[in-house]
C-alpha cells in the first residue's frame, strides 16, 4: 500500500498566486509546506510507479479516499509501506529526508 499526500488546489493557488505549482522548476520546498500536505488516498499498489500510474488512470478498486484528490502528479508525496517518503518530479521520483520531518514537528506523514 502506498499513502498518497496533497496540497489542496486552493492552498496551492494560496502559494503560487501568478503561476503553476510544479515543484523541481521553482523554489518550492516540500519541507517548509508539509503542514500544507492532506492524507488523501491510500493505493493497493506496491511501487512508486504502480501509484503514479494507478493514481492517474485507475482502476478506481484499488483506491481508497479519504479527501477529494487530483491525479497523481508532480509535488504529491507517496509513502510506502515501509515509510520512505518520495515526492514526485519531473521525471520519477525524490525521496525526502524523514529527519527533516520529524525535526519541523510534523509525523503525520509517517505512520506509527
Amino acid at each position: 500500500m502506498i499513502r498518497v499526500f496533497q496540497i489542496k488546489q486552493d492552498e496551492r493557488k494560496n502559494l503560487y498566486p501568478d503561476s503553476s505549482f510544479n515543484y523541481g522548476t521553482s523554489d518550492f520546498d516540500p519541507i517548509a509546506n508539509i503542514n500544507k500536505y492532506h492524507h488523501v488516498a491510500d493505493l493497493d499498489v506496491a511501487t512508486l510507479d504502480e501509484a503514479f500510474h494507478v493514481g492517474n488512470v485507475g482502476p478506481a478498486e484499488k483506491y481508497t479516499r479519504y479527501e477529494k484528490m487530483h491525479s497523481v502528479s508532480v509535488g504529491d508525496i507517496l509513502v510506502d509501506g515501509d515509510n520512505t517518503v518520495s515526492i514526485v518530479s519531473d521525471f520519477g521520483f525524490d525521496e525526502l529526508d524523514v529527519n527533516c520531518l520529524m525535526n519541523s514537528g510534523f509525523r503525520g506523514i509517517l505512520s506509527v
